[in-house]
């Protein structure tokens, strides 16, 4: 077997030699011919442009979910300082009913029915 692959890669070589070619063309194409059979593929500027464009789409991509992440990361804090901002503004109603004498509904989400405030008179369920 290691004869017959010899034997095509000098036939190759010599009918690349005869091929009617300038030589600066010649040598480019036996360069290349040489890099493909030792696995390096040949240069292809068109391949190389997709390559420059999904990396640069990637990178696009990366920096998009990098924004995002940090977005959230923000969404995240504002939600907190509000929960507990209304937990200190029910806090300060509570006291504040409680010095008035009635009862402040809870706003937590989950209580379907509202406390009612306790009036002189009325009896409460």
């Amino acid at each position: 077997m290691g004869s017959f692959t010899n034997g095509v890669l000098v036939g190759v070589g010599m009918s690349l030699l005869f091929a009617p070619r300038a030589g600066k063309e010649m040598r480019g194409l036996l360069a290349e011919r040489f890099s493909y059979l030792r696995g390096i593929p040949p240069e292809n500027e068109e391949l190389k442009q997709q390559v420059q464009q999904m990396s640069s789409r990637v990178q696009q991509v990366q920096n998009q979910a990098n924004r995002a992440v940090e977005m959230g990361s923000q969404v995240q804090d504002v939600a907190q300082q509000t929960a507990r901002s209304a937990d200190s503004m029910q806090s300060d109603l509570s006291n504040v009913a409680q010095q008035a004498g009635t009862k402040v509904p809870p706003t937590r989400p989950g209580n379907a029915k509202p406390a009612q405030p306790n009036q002189p008179g009325r009896l409460t369920p």
